[in-house]
């Protein structure tokens, strides 16, 4: 009897514990899934600005004609919301802290996009025009205004759709 008992007990114990990891676990793909939609309208208004302005670039820096117009325009599209959208996901997921830094993370978070998106933006010049010079040029003045483009869009995201601290799993302490 005292060992039916004791079983019972244990299983009782037992299946709150995996209840509460399931429930953590419900919190935590909640979080992550907060965390790719809110990505997903981050990117958007984002691209309108970057690729609305990388178009100008395109007819005025590299000499773009309208020919290769559209081909230019997708594949900047696609290669920059991946870049963007891969970048962002990456350091709102990759941390358990949406604010690893502290007060510091959003200028490591521009710097480190600017690396990504400069060098995109190198690629396309030189697969567009195959001059260095000019996709230095597109790369250089695209730099400027993208930083400007990706600092008020974090901004005015964090101030619209704050991310919490992402949840943790919760840990079982015992005693000995």
């Amino acid at each position: 009897m005292l060992a039916a008992t004791l079983a019972l007990a244990a299983g009782i114990w037992l299946s709150s514990i995996s209840e509460g990891i399931a429930q953590d676990r419900a919190a935590i793909d909640a979080g992550r899934s907060e965390v790719w939609e809110r990505n997903l309208y981050k990117t958007l208004t984002y691209e309108v600005m970057a690729n609305g302005f990388d178009i100008v670039l395109y007819s005025t820096l590299l000499g773009g004609t309208a020919a290769a117009a559209p081909a230019f325009i997708l594949t900047n599209a696609a290669l920059s919301t991946a870049a963007y959208y891969t970048h962002e996901t990456v350091w709102d997921l990759g941390f358990g802290n949406p604010q690893p830094f502290g007060g510091w993370t959003l200028p490591f978070r521009t710097a480190s996009y600017r690396v990504v998106s400069s060098a995109k933006n190198y690629g396309l010049g030189l697969l567009f025009t195959a001059d260095p010079v000019a996709a230095a040029g597109f790369t250089a003045v695209s730099a400027v205004a993208d930083l400007s483009f990706y600092l008020i869009n974090d901004l005015a995201w964090n101030l619209y759709w704050p991310l919490e601290a992402a949840p943790q799993p919760r840990t079982i302490e015992i005693a000995f």
